[in-house]
């Protein structure tokens, strides 16, 4: 029996975890339509493209704010 290596959705930066969701987000967008349950594309889609996610993380991602994005202002006044 040939074991799979799991994704484990853990993000040290703030900003990985922002970008990974978003793209998460992004597969999700795609492939979702009135017939198609989200635990449909939890368990069947979301693995094509390398995301192994619980559905309860799943649930968790789609209901954060996301800012559409990154604000580099703060950033500027240092340079």
């Amino acid at each position: 029996m040939k074991r799979r290596a799991t994704f484990v959705f853990v993000a040290y930066n703030n900003r990985n975890y922002l970008k990974t969701a978003r793209r998460i987000i992004e597969v999700y967008k795609e492939h979702k339509h009135d017939d198609v349950p989200d635990t449909f594309i939890v368990e069947k889609i979301f693995p094509k493209f390398n995301i192994h996610i619980s559905y309860r993380q799943w649930m968790n991602i789609k209901g954060m704010v996301i800012p559409k994005q990154e604000t580099t202002n703060q950033l500027s006044l240092f340079n």
